[in-house]
């Protein structure tokens, strides 16, 4: 494989306007779940590695595969895709969602931490990035690679109500269903079966690259 051409979580020049990306659907029973039992539940997540060119990808997709299983979990479910205009590597793994009490295994490379709630019932939702960008760059570039500064990250986050009642989230400062949202914004109801897109801003993303736990919503326990 030539990683001249495929970068991981990195680009060449010509791709500088390019970044990463990772999105998940988390599920409110799930959340309930590791609340009420402190044990750790993965649910599925896709990362999105930008690459030099369609061709590019395919050729390299299997091998980069491989040494990504040596960072994270993976299915091994893996293609090209453009999205927003660029060129991807698409990779399913996984986030472990967890409390303080939850143990897990050391190779993963995100866990979504639930917070212990409040005096009103309220638990923090926050996106742990293990591993800075920078660390996993070089573990899976080889000697030849190239580097420039990309992009942060794209962290996007749907929240899927399969609770039995309507809940209501207090966002941090993020994208709400693409609309940007104030930390003291108020909540956001979610309808029963309903879903809300969460998008973290260039400097939440920025700050979570760097191996940082970013607090990006709260959701009602009881």
């Amino acid at each position: 494989m030539n990683l001249k051409l495929v970068l991981p979580l990195l680009a060449l020049p010509l791709l500088a306007a390019c970044a990463p990306q990772v999105e998940s659907t988390v599920y409110v029973s799930d959340l309930q779940k590791v609340l009420a039992d402190n044990q750790a539940l993965a649910t599925p997540a896709l990362i999105r590695i930008p690459q030099g060119g369609e061709d590019d990808c395919k050729k390299g997709l299997a091998a980069l595969v491989e040494k990504f299983k040596t960072l994270a979990p993976t299915t091994g479910k893996a293609q090209c895709i453009s999205k927003d205009g660029d060129e991807l590597a698409e990779i399913e793994t996984e986030i472990q969602i967890v409390t303080k009490d939850s143990s897990f295994d050391a190779a993963n490379l995100l866990t979504l931490e639930i917070g212990t709630p409040d005096a009103d019932g309220n638990a923090t939702l926050a996106l742990h990035m293990l591993k800075p960008v920078t660390d996993i760059v070089k573990a899976l570039a080889d000697d030849n690679s190239m580097s420039t500064e990309m992009d942060p990250t794209k962290f996007t986050v749907h929240i899927n109500n399969d609770s039995r009642d309507a809940i209501s989230l207090a966002p941090a400062e993020v994208f709400i269903d693409g609309k940007p949202h104030l930390a003291d914004g108020g909540p956001v109801p979610v309808d029963r079966r309903g879903e809300i897109e969460i998008k973290f801003s260039d400097v939440a993303s920025a700050f979570t690259e760097e191996g940082n736990s970013y607090i990006f919503a709260s959701f009602p326990t009881k």
